[in-house]
């Protein structure tokens, strides 16, 4: 009696393919499906976690870094500090002359007449020659205003000896004579009486004397300031 023989399956459940040859099993399917992260090997380090996007960085033009900010110009100090002392020498002259020129000596006492810009001028032109001749050098901005204001101090002082020459010149042409041969001169009354002359002066000045001073070195530092900022 005749049997339908099987051929005997292979081990591990699957089935013998046609021709002889087994089945090789599927390879496993990686947990998530398309576009989930590849797992590492063998052999591989475990990868980093993602790093969340940063925010680009300026660029310049041609890739460069901005170029530094120019250096100050340079200056010779010592060339400023001298240019500042006969700028304060002649701007002090100057403002006596007007300071004289301006007053009404006929009168008794005489009418000296205030003004404010004189002194601006003078701090400006001692400013001009530190920050022309020094360069952007703020120790020569403090010298300059500290001349500006003797500039303008020494200006209301000789500027006053020459009112009193003048005061003193009328009444002898007055009284007529030899006086005016006695009269003193405006450097005597400064030089050689300058303590009367001081005492003089404080007695006639005001508020708006001392105002009017204290522009010349404001002047004197705001146009240092701006011709060594172009």
């Amino acid at each position: 009696m005749s049997q339908n023989w099987q051929q005997p399956q292979q081990p591990g459940g699957y089935p013998q393919q046609p021709g002889g040859y087994p089945q090789q099993p599927a390879p496993p399917q990686q947990a998530g499906g398309y576009g989930s992260p590849q797992q590492p090997g063998y052999g591989y380090p475990q990868g980093q976690p993602a790093q969340p996007p940063q925010a680009p960085q300026p660029q310049y033009g041609g890739g460069f870094p901005p170029p530094a900010p120019p250096a100050g110009r340079p200056g010779n100090p010592l060339l400023a500090v001298g240019a500042a002392i006969v700028a304060t020498l002649v701007g002090a002259f100057l403002y006596a002359f007007l300071l004289s020129a301006m007053a009404d000596t006929d009168k008794t006492p005489p009418e000296v007449t205030q003004f404010a810009y004189a002194g601006v001028v003078v701090g400006a032109l001692i400013g001009l020659a530190v920050a022309k001749l020094g360069g952007r050098n703020t120790g020569l901005w403090v010298v300059g205003a500290v001349l500006a204001l003797a500039a303008v101090f020494l200006g209301e002082l000789y500027g006053y000896a020459m009112i009193l020459h003048d005061v003193m010149s009328n009444y002898a042409d007055k009284l007529g004579g030899g006086a005016s041969g006695q009269v003193l001169s405006s450097n005597e009354i400064f030089f050689d009486h300058f303590s009367d002359l001081w005492k003089s002066w404080k007695e006639d000045s005001d508020a708006l004397t001392y105002i009017f001073i204290a522009l010349a070195p404001v002047a004197a530092v705001s146009t240092a300031y701006r011709i060594s900022n172009r």
